[in-house]
């Protein structure tokens, strides 16, 4: 219902207008709320900041004042470990999910790099 009310139809957030076309549609997973967490990718004149939460959901809250930072330069030469990922961005987060969270982050710059994202935002 909510897509076949919006489909095709012009619509407004905030001062943005068009009409909506395609839709990415999810099927719902539960999961507990401490399994939640929100990663932001944004580009700067010094490299791109990856700012990770381990605490995500739909109220994420003021990211900047409570995310995790870590600026990768410009010159993909000095990218970070695996190491300084995990110690830098996952501080939160159990030691467990590590690997795969470390994984999961250095793909998602890669696409982000190859497709010259300037940001990008998964919460």
């Amino acid at each position: 219902a909510w897509i076949a009310e919006r489909a095709g139809k012009e619509q407004k957030v905030e001062h943005v207008s068009g009409v909506l076309r395609q839709f990415l549609v999810e099927p719902f997973v539960p999961h507990p709320q401490d399994t939640e967490y929100y990663i932001n990718i944004n580009s700067v004149r010094d490299g791109d900041w990856i700012l990770f939460t381990h605490e995500g959901g739909v109220d994420v809250g003021d990211v900047d004042a409570k995310a995790e930072k870590l600026l990768i330069p410009v010159d993909l030469a000095e990218y970070p470990s695996n190491e300084e990922i995990a110690s830098t961005l996952l501080k939160k987060v159990p030691q467990g999910v590590h690997n795969v969270l470390v994984d999961f982050i250095t793909r998602l710059y890669a696409v982000y790099v190859d497709c010259q994202f300037t940001y990008l935002e998964i919460n």
